[in-house]
């Protein structure tokens, strides 16, 4: 028993069904076999044994040892049991020398066995003790081995659970949520609301049938609802995130449960306006409170009541939710130098607070565990302790004027806890689903019952507990066990919903509405659809694909091999294909592919295509006659496993080869079939002339001849042959060599051409130089580039499009190259120059368009740089295109500049935000500047911008340009601009002129702002104050005369002052000027 107490001690929080021991020795344990098993003992009323491994399980230098549980026949066929349970090895005769190692398992019928593979090695078994001299643990071939057992109750059924095909709904009657990235939140927020029936009974009735189902969140939402009660599996709420208009980013983005409790009800109030339900959701989550100022001395009251769908409680501070609600409802007293101005009384002494008129059915309690803390700047998560009870009366936080008729007593429904820190975590819902006190975690996709001492015991936050000097004195003779280092509980409760108890039946007590009949038909049929398109999957495995390339496809083909078989073909090499049940023969398969082309089955024959260790794909071998009764899949998977479909070459027949020996006879083993082609440098065309049959005695030169009449050229022009390796690898033949010594096969290719015959643009004079071009060919359409949103210094108005859709006007009419990648910067340039009417083409800049259809950052030009360079990279797009020719088509933008290329290397380009007539009027401008110039370059071209952009707003619509500009636009230049810098989204310095361009406007740091003046009630700007060179300006007052007022800076900030954002500005004031005339 001291044993037990000390080293096998109870769980605290588990209830135990007993515990025992069971000695077992062994008096010779050399002879013992590789696996042993003890005899059977009881504990608890269950039945076990050890399970003893004395030369290792799996491993060679230790003992294994293992409790073993053996089930009874009337044990059910999903039994388990739970037990912490200690094995001992020990020295028969002293006993005091031992090892021993504890742990604890749920046993079930997939692990039924448990313990340590590792238990200690055997030879310090065998080794006598060097500490006290006494002897070996095994001493003379006897041991003794122990088993402590103690068997626990587990009254949840989920105990030590590993949740390894674990069914929620089998085990609890619920499922949970699928996680698609960060939506523990909105799953924890859903499982609360699903189980308020109420609410789902009025969920149900929102009509949605005419509702479109990407953007309906009702329609999604009852969905959701509807598979929650049926599904056997975890539910997807894909289809509700998109209703929001939430991207799959979004998904993975964590939102704050309040908010997104706040937008779903407001959706939902919405769509219930005019509808049976219309106000369902205030009556059930629906407060009203009162925030009053109450004079002490005079009968003066000043109040406003306001509707609340949750109340925020402070955290810090408050040790249980009842002081929350007595520090929400505190009055604060309002007296010296903070007395009330009370209407018609003057300063008083006042009270100021907040009372409850009503609580709502469903009252939701959110946690402030989130707060700002000022001495360390930044939010923080409050961890402390903050109890709250299974049931509260709130009545004492409502006013004297509250309806009474009805106990405002409260009870538990669920708790939505938070597990993590600030900057990330994970939430998950302890329900308690209908008025029973039973309990459930939903934790996403699972849930598992749950205690409901764990409920109020395990989140209330605060800290670990800690063990006591008085449980370690009661261990004398063990040492002292180390005290863990005090932290926090960084799991806890963040939101609380409670139920009214004299509304509860009502609340929870529905469920009486079904879903739509609309909603339950799209259901049926998305489930047939499933369940056909899985038929089909079905059907598809009993059939196979069989593609098929003959001399028809090869003579148009440009590429390697003999065909592509990817997506990359031309309509000119597309190969045949068709689907056949697997178990048809392949002779069935020849005249029905003979049918269909026109042939003769009697004239052709089947090569097998293989992959090659150089990754090409070439004929291997002819199936003959004696292969005609072989099924096509069988055929498949001897020959070329690896492809998911079968592939061919169709062989036609020479008139000279009788047809018996040419479907029955292989080709002699020194004849190799191969294929030739024939490529015309001047045209650069690559065609596929035929097969032919070579002697690997032979020549190379003595097919020549052949070759000649194939491509009907003189026969005494010189040609050069090469041999199609591989895509990299295109060699130029010896013709003196035999075909046996070049090491020629069936299946290759040897390409010829007239030698030293040249093209007209001086590119692709050769086999190789032509096959290079062709491996990084690609088909690029060449579009403007759409305005930027803003005024572009870089571009000329030569520019066409003028931000329509560049996809509307230049589909049709946009120069189109077809070239390769390796075509270098400037010879593209000058294409698209003479395509377009340009006449210098070091005028034409090239920008990478983007996966969004958007323009990326514009080409750098180099002496390297190629067509390459302007296409995106290929890993990043999931949809590229094929034109007609088999090519990859991409679009890169381009627009006309004012200045050449070669000069920008000298400019530096500067945004400028222009501030029109007032704040909200904000344009970003680029500007090009030399990098030697001074801020007065900046400002004239600015200036420039800045007039286009008026002008352009004149002709648009003279009605919408404001007098200022009006004026601004008939004033004589320089132009009435301040310009400053703003750093950090805060004002920094007005600009005079004379800084250097190197110091203005870094990325990310600063930007420079350019605000249009505007003369008001105070001052009327004279032209001579209004110059854009302001050398003779103050600090502060930049580019206009103080006028006896001063110049405030003003920015914007969010929650807190590190947190700017927007354009800064200086705001003007005046002495005795009152704050409702600025």
């Amino acid at each position: 028993e001291e044993y037990f107490a000390t080293i096998v001690s109870a769980e605290s929080n588990v209830e135990e069904e007993g515990h025992g021991c069971f000695h077992w020795v062994i008096d010779d344990w050399s002879q013992l076999p590789d696996r042993l098993n003890s005899p059977t003992f009881t504990v608890a009323g269950h039945d076990w044994g050890i399970l003893l491994f004395p030369r290792g399980n799996q491993v060679s230098d230790t003992v294994s040892l293992y409790i073993e549980y053996k089930p009874k026949e009337s044990d059910e066929s999903d039994w388990h049991a739970c037990a912490t349970f200690s094995l001992a090895m020990s020295n028969v005769e002293e006993p005091e020398i031992y090892t021993q190692k504890i742990t604890h398992h749920r046993f079930t019928p997939e692990e039924s066995d448990w313990g340590f593979t590792n238990f200690p090695e055997r030879q310090h078994l065998m080794m006598p003790s060097i500490e006290n001299g006494g002897p070996a643990l095994i001493d003379k071939g006897r041991v003794r081995i122990s088993a402590y057992v103690r068997v626990h109750k587990d009254p949840l059924g989920v105990l030590w659970h590993n949740f390894h095909n674990y069914n929620s709904r089998q085990v609890t009657g619920y499922v949970g949520l699928r996680n698609q990235g960060a939506t523990c939140y909105m799953n924890s927020l859903l499982q609360s609301l699903f189980f308020t029936n109420q609410f789902r009974d009025a969920v149900y009735q929102i009509p949605t049938e005419s509702d479109d189902p990407v953007k309906s969140v009702a329609l999604a939402l009852q969905r959701v609802f509807y598979n929650l009660e049926n599904s056997k599996e975890p539910v997807d709420t894909t289809e509700l995130t998109k209703s929001f208009g939430w991207d799959s980013l979004e998904s993975f983005m964590q939102h704050d449960v309040q908010e997104f409790n706040r937008v779903l009800q407001d959706s939902l109030e919405t769509k219930m306006k005019g509808t049976v339900v219309d106000g369902a959701i205030a009556k059930l989550f629906e407060g009203k409170m009162k925030s009053y100022i109450r004079c002490v001395n005079v009968d003066y009251e000043s109040s406003r009541v306001e509707n609340y769908y949750d109340i925020s409680l402070n955290v810090k501070g408050c040790k249980t939710l009842r002081d929350s609600f007595s520090n929400y409802c505190e009055v604060e007293t309002l007296d010296g130098e903070n007395k009330y101005q009370a209407e018609g009384y003057g300063l008083q002494d006042a009270r100021k607070g907040v009372i409850f008129e009503s609580f709502p059915p469903v009252l939701q309690l959110q946690l402030k565990r989130f707060e700002y803390d000022f001495m360390r700047d930044a939010m923080v998560k409050i961890n402390d302790r903050h109890e709250f009870p299974a049931s509260i009366d709130l009545s004492e936080f409502l006013s004297d004027d509250a309806d009474r008729s009805k106990s405002w007593k409260y009870n538990l429904h669920g708790v939505l806890v938070h597990s993590g820190d600030l900057h990330g975590g994970h939430y998950f819902a302890l329900l308690r689903p209908t008025t029973e006190d039973r309990w459930f975690k939903f934790d996403d996709d699972r849930v598992i019952p749950f205690s409901r001492e764990d409920v109020f015991g395990e989140y209330f936050g605060g800290e670990f507990p800690q063990p006591g000097i008085q449980q370690q004195q009661q261990q004398p003779n063990y040492p002292m066990v180390r005290t863990r280092p005090i932290s926090k509980r960084f799991t806890n409760a963040y939101m609380l919903v409670y139920i009214r108890e004299a509304l509860s039946d009502e609340v929870l007590g529905g469920g009486r509405v079904s879903a739509p009949e609309h909603l339950l038909k799209r259901i049926q049929h998305e489930r047939e659809e499933r369940e056909r398109l899985e038929r089909e999957q079905k059907e598809l495995q009993n059939f196979l694909t069989v593609r098929i390339v003959s001399n028809r496809e090869f003579a148009n083909h440009q590429g390697f091999d003999i065909c592509h078989y990817g997506q990359r073909q031309s309509a000119e090499t597309q190969l045949y294909s068709q689907r056949v049940p697997r178990k048809m023969s392949l002779g069935e398969f020849k005249a029905l592919y003979a049918q269909n082309t026109g042939r003769d089955p009697e004239n052709i024959r089947f090569w097998i295509m293989v992959s090659r260790v150089n990754k090409t794909i070439r004929c291997d071998a002819p199936l003959l006659a004696d292969s005609l009764h072989l099924p096509i899949d069988f055929i498949k998977e001897k020959r070329c496993p690896k492809w998911n479909d079968l592939r061919l070459y169709c062989e036609e027949r020479d008139p000279h080869v009788p047809a018996d020996q040419f479907l029955t006879q292989m080709p002699a083993k020194e004849e190799s079939m191969i294929h030739i082609k024939y490529y015309d440098p001047k045209k650069q065309i690559m065609t596929g002339m035929t097969n032919m049959y070579v002697h690997a005695g032979s020549t190379v030169e003595s097919i020549i001849p052949r070759l000649y009449e194939m491509a009907h050229l003189p026969h005494n022009v010189a040609v050069s042959l090469y041999e199609e390796v591989k895509p990299s690898l295109i060699e130029k033949m010896d013709v003196k060599l035999t075909f046996q010594q070049a090491e020629i096969q069936s299946g290759d290719i040897i390409c010829f051409q007239v030698a030293d015959s040249r093209s007209a643009n001086g590119h692709n004079n050769t086999v190789p130089e032509y096959f290079n071009d062709v491996q990084f060919r690609v088909s690029v359409r060449f579009v403007p580039r759409p305005p930027r949103g803003d005024v572009d210094m870089f571009a000329s108005n030569n520019n066409s499009n003028n931000g329509s859709d560049p996809e509307a006007d230049t589909k049709t009419t946009a120069p189109v190259f077809t070239g390769s990648k390796h075509t270098p910067y400037d010879r593209v340039a000058a294409w698209l120059a003479q395509q377009i009417g340009v006449r210098d083409s070091f005028k034409l800049r090239f920008f990478t368009v983007g996966p969004t259809g958007l323009p990326r950052q514009p080409v750098r030009r180099t002496q390297a740089t190629t067509m390459g360079d302007m296409l995106p990279n290929t890993a990043y797009i999931t949809n590229t295109t094929v034109n007609s020719e088999g090519l990859q088509e991409f679009t890169v933008m381009y627009e006309i500049l004012e200045v050449s290329i070669l000069e920008l290397e000298n400019m530096r380009n500067i945004r400028v935000t222009f501030i029109g007539k007032s704040m909200r009027e904000e344009t970003p401008i680029d500007v090009l500047v030399s990098k030697s110039g001074s801020a007065q370059s900046l400002f004239e071209a600015t200036y420039n911008k800045v007039e286009q952009i008026l002008r352009g707003s004149q002709r648009s619509s003279q009605t919408n340009v404001s007098a200022v500009d009006q004026a601004a636009l008939a004033s004589p230049k320089p132009f009435r601009l301040r310009f400053y810098i703003s750093a950090y989204h805060r004002f920094g310095t007005e600009l005079t002129g004379a800084e250097p361009i190197g110091d203005i406007g870094h990325a990310s740091i600063n930007e420079v702002v350019a605000e249009l003046i505007q003369p008001d009630n105070h001052e009327k700007l004279a032209s001579e104050d209004l110059h854009m060179d302001t050398t003779d300006g103050d600090s502060r007052s930049g580019n206009i005369s103080n006028n006896s007022g001063a110049d405030i800076e003003v920015f914007h900030f969010y929650r807190d002052l590190g947190s700017t954002h927007g354009v800064p500005f200086l705001f003007r004031i005046y002495p005795g000027e009152m704050w409702a005339d600025t």
